[in-house]
């Protein structure tokens, strides 16, 4: 009898690196003061930083404003209450 072959899905490094930044964006304190810096790890791959980045600057109520180490100033508009 074969085995049956169980899919498991490792992440990508994009995807890596996408939760530990929403990590950092979901925290408390970011959160309450609706705010963060993130910063690109040595370890994850510039090119996915930069497609991370360019998919944060596309959202209408987040700003961007890149630091002389790198790292970037992130801040967003509380949702709207409509």
């Amino acid at each position: 009898m074969a085995k049956k072959a169980t899919a498991t899905t490792l992440p990508t490094p994009y995807e890596l690196l996408a939760r530990r930044i929403q990590k950092l964006i979901l925290a408390p304190r970011a959160q309450l003061e609706r705010r963060a810096v993130i910063a690109r790890e040595p370890d994850e791959l510039e090119d996915d930083w930069n497609l991370l980045l360019e998919q944060l600057s596309e959202e209408e109520s987040v700003t961007l404003a890149p630091q002389e180490d790198g790292s970037v100033y992130l801040t967003w508009a509380a949702p709207s209450t409509e």
